[in-house]
């Protein structure tokens, strides 16, 4: 019987969570990966951490 944690349970791919946010936003897949390659996001090693709390 194989053990699964359950952080592993709530994983899904990057075709799924592009699948849902199109069925959310009501557009298609497709719209949402335009939409998506005209943000630039940075890697998380290449990005600035910031304290909210200061």
């Amino acid at each position: 019987m194989s053990r699964e944690s359950p952080a592993d349970a709530d994983i899904i791919s990057d075709e799924e969570l592009t699948a849902l946010l199109a069925e959310a936003e009501e557009r298609t897949p497709g719209e949402i990966e335009r939409g998506a390659a005209e943000i630039e996001i940075a890697p998380p090693e290449e990005s600035t951490v910031v304290d909210i709390d200061e």
